[in-house]
Formats: structure tokens, sequence, C-alpha cells
């Protein structure tokens, strides 16, 4: 998930006049939005879901924050962050205030990364990692000291799991009743929480944000499970935005709802390979040839209604990272080429796991023209989660994105050793230098080690990118009220 232009956002269908929407007050007075993952409770290590951080993002006093386009960061409730010797120098903005009014200092700042550094449940624990500990000077200053370079800090201090919290709410009482709900806590962000419950939650105006005033002044999440029963409240007037439909329900909108769709800036759907000895795609010109064989354009086409684009590199195709290599069509006489001499050169039998979607039955038919035979194994998240970590499957439809365009996480989930390179399985310490010079370098050195990277990749292939991450929805509101950035974070106005 190039993305400097605004936010890679396709408006499907006939643009509307501004009379076709809902009134304009009525927005900024309120919205409404269907979706489908609530946070479990306010605390955003806890809530790794793309809507969930979503929400909390809207509320996260956050040292700096990120620009739509996921490219950089401006600040946030920093006035400057600047590098020094293995540490980041933070200066934060004269007069800040929680949205209860109280006085947010350096004191706060220390006292939520100690918290978050010593919460072993912390699903962001890996952005943490790196930093030893962080230090207050004075009251508006505050030193993070590093275990090593760090050159993507200023991008893990724009994430809602580094958000500000109250150092006196910390001290009172255990931080995990703080985040159950039942008296919010205070924040630092555009938005405060008003109430949270398991089915809806309200956002309110922050009035001491630090930031440009957003013109919106509520926002209603409601839980609504079902895409079609999103679809159908939306289109009764009862909701303003439904998030994640299918792209298949398009046409079935009607004026004034529009559908809309996003790409991340750093994301990809991945057809994760078994690179294990127990499967036959332990061989890489057999992993290769499964590449070769991939019509990701159909899948575009039959999958995302030609929404997302063929994800040709390890990166999204909007990541200055991205170096492509593979096609967008399928080539099946280079497939069957690199199959011969190998176990399958006669054909074979490979199990694929999930949920039986159109991916799956794209994949099931691109293999079939190369001699690979593909069993679809539907089964429940639960199981299908097993066999991952038990290595029980050939293929797998997956994915793996990032917020931004930096590279620590996604490179740590999708290649390295934090689920087995996307349950692949595949170990190279190669790979594991490369991905920490990436890392901890900048500028040239940086560039010399994406390329490294890239080039590795390419050679081991132990996964197939097929499409770029993307994210369909249907809204009655004007985009530049409501929208979903390349980020995947929900931007308000």
């Amino acid at each position: 998930m190039s993305t400097k232009h605004k936010a890679l956002v396709v408006i499907v269908g006939a643009l509307l006049a501004a009379t076709g929407h809902a009134n304009a007050s009525d927005i900024n007075d309120a919205m409404t939005i269907g979706i489908d993952h609530f946070p479990t409770n306010l605390d955003p290590g806890q809530n790794p879901w793309r809507q969930q951080q979503a929400i909390m993002h809207l509320a996260a006093g956050t040292l700096t924050n990120q620009e739509s386009d996921g490219k950089r960061v401006t600040m946030g409730l920093a006035a400057s962050v600047e590098p020094a010797d293995k540490k980041f120098i933070v200066k934060l903005k004269p007069g800040l205030k929680f949205s209860d009014g109280s006085a947010l200092t350096a004191t706060d700042v220390v006292a939520s990364f100690k918290y978050y550094m010593n919460d072993k449940t912390n699903g962001y624990g890996y952005t943490f990692a790196p930093i030893d500990k962080v230090i207050a000077t004075d009251d508006l200053t505050v030193a993070f000291e590093l275990k090593q370079p760090y050159p993507s800090l200023p991008f893990i201090l724009a994430l809602p799991s580094s958000e500000i919290i109250s150092s006196d709410f910390l001290e009172a009482k255990d931080p995990k009743d703080i985040y159950n709900g039942d008296h919010p806590l205070p924040t630092a962000g555009p938005f405060q929480v008003e109430s949270f419950g398991q089915d809806e939650i309200t956002l309110q105006r922050n009035p001491y944000y630090a930031g440009v005033q957003p013109s919106t002044k509520t926002i209603v999440f409601k839980k609504i499970t079902d895409a079609a029963a999103r679809l159908a409240q939306l289109q009764g007037g009862e909701i303003d935005w439904a998030d994640d439909i299918s792209p298949k329900l398009i046409a079935q909108l009607s004026p004034p709802v529009e559908a809309r769709s996003a790409q991340a800036v750093n994301g990809l759907s991945i057809l994760s390979l078994n690179n294990r000895d127990s499967s036959v795609l332990s061989d890489v010109r057999i992993r290769k040839a499964v590449a070769a064989a991939i019509d990701r354009k159909q899948i575009n086409e039959v999958v995302y209604a030609g929404l997302s684009q063929p994800a040709l590199s390890l990166w999204a195709s909007g990541s200055r990272n991205s170096h492509p290599f593979l096609s967008a069509n399928a080539d099946v006489e280079r497939a069957k080429e690199l199959l011969a001499g190998t176990k399958c050169e006669n054909g074979c039998k490979l199990k694929l796991i999930g949920s039986g979607g159109d991916t799956e039955i794209v994949v099931q038919q691109n293999l079939k023209a190369i001699g690979l035979e593909v069993e679809i194994v539907s089964a429940e998240a639960a199981t299908i989660n097993d066999w991952l970590t038990q290595g029980n499957f050939d293929l797998w439809a997956g994915g793996s994105f990032d917020v931004a365009d930096f590279p620590d996480g996604y490179l740590a989930w999708t290649i390295g050793q934090a689920n087995e390179a996307l349950y692949s399985g595949y170990k190279s310490p190669e790979m594991a230098r490369l991905i920490e010079q990436v890392n901890i370098t900048t500028g040239s050195e940086r560039d010399a080690a994406v390329a490294d990277l890239n080039a590795l990749f390419e050679k081991d292939l132990p996964l197939v990118p097929t499409t770029n991450t993307v994210v369909v929805s249907a809204s009655r509101v004007p985009s530049d009220v409501f929208n979903i950035a390349p980020t995947m974070y929900f931007d308000v106005h």
C-alpha cells in the first residue's frame, strides 16, 4: 500500500453532485460506520486487526503522525524528533493536554513506553525491542536510548500502539482495568472515547487536540458482522459507511451510495508455499513454476473486481522498495519448463487450505494448466491456524501488510521468523542478515541492502505474491470527509 497522490482511493461508479450526499451539516455532526472487527478492549497492544487499529488511530495521541500516503511522518505531540548517537531526542510541544484537560508532559511519555515495553502480551512488542530505555530530561524532553540503530523509530512513534497515556492512570490501577471500557481513559488524539461497548463505540472530537481539529464532531462505530447486512443498512440510510464489503456486491449499489477501494502502501495478498521437506514445494523449481503459472490479472478481476493490482514483487506496487520481477499474466510454458526434472514433472497433488474463496478457485484452475492437481480443503479459522503452525499444507492464500512504507514489521512477519515467514517454514541465515541490514541502515546503504534482499527473495521465492492488499467499502458521504487511506487507517477530516 505512486501513493503520494493523496490516497490511491478509487471512486467506483458515477460521481454524484454534492446534493446527492447526506446533508453536509449532518455529516459534520455525526457519522455512523459499520464494521465487523471491534476492539476487544482499549489497549492498542491487544488489538492487531486493521479495523481495530484504525479506530484506535483516531483517538491515539502519538508523538508523530503518519501522513495518509504512508510515505512519511509529521510531528504530532512532538515538536521535533531528532536522531543522535544511538538515541532519538524528542521535544514535546508546550501546553499539551489530554482530553480531560489534564497536562501531558514527558512523564506521561516515559510511563507509556515503560508500560508497553514491560507488557509481555503486547502484540507490537517487536516495535519496542530495539529501545533500551526512555528517559525524561525535563518536562518537554524525552530521550529514546537504543540498543541498535533504529531509523524507523519516527514511524513507530506514530502507531496507535505507541499512544501516550496519562501516567496518573497507569499508576493508579492495573492498566488492564483501564482498558476495559467502563471508564475510558483520557486521550490526546483527534477524538476521545465517549463510550465503549461490545457492539458500539462512540468517539467525540477532542477539544484539547494539539493538531488541526476535524470538522466531524461524532463518529459512531457499530458492529455489524455480516457484510451484506452492513450494505443493507447503508443503503437504507441507517449507517453512513459500510466497511470491508465483497467486490461482488458493488453491482448492488445505487445512488447516493458509492463504492470505494483503498490499496495499502505496504501490503500484499500472498500464496504461502510450504518450504518444509514434507512438501514437494521444498524444491524451489516447483515454487517458481507455481509463481509462473499464477494469473495475477485474473485474480484481480475475479476476486477484487479489478480494484487491486497484480503484485509483481515482495513489496506492494506503491512501495519505494518495489522491484517487479513476476509476470501479471500466467506463463504456462515457462512453468512447465521449470517443472522438468522435478518430482512434479508428470503431475503432483497439492493441498490448498483456506476458506474456499475465489482466490483458491483461481489458483486451482491456474495450476491445473501445468499438471498440478490442487485439492482445496476448507476449515474454520482455528483449524486452519493449527494446520499452518504444524506445516500440514502445501499452499495457503494469506497476506501481510503494515500501515506505512517502512520495512521492520512487514519483513519480520512476511519473510522473517516472526511467524516462520508467513507459515512457509522458510529459514535463511542470509535473509535474516539482510533483514537486519535493511532495518538498521538508511540512505544508499539501505537501498543496497534492499536490492540484495529483493535478489535473494527472487532466488529463493519462498512465497508467491498475487495482488496488492485492497479494502473495498461503500459510502454515502464524500471521500474528503471520511475515507480509508493507503495506511489502512480511517481518514477523517
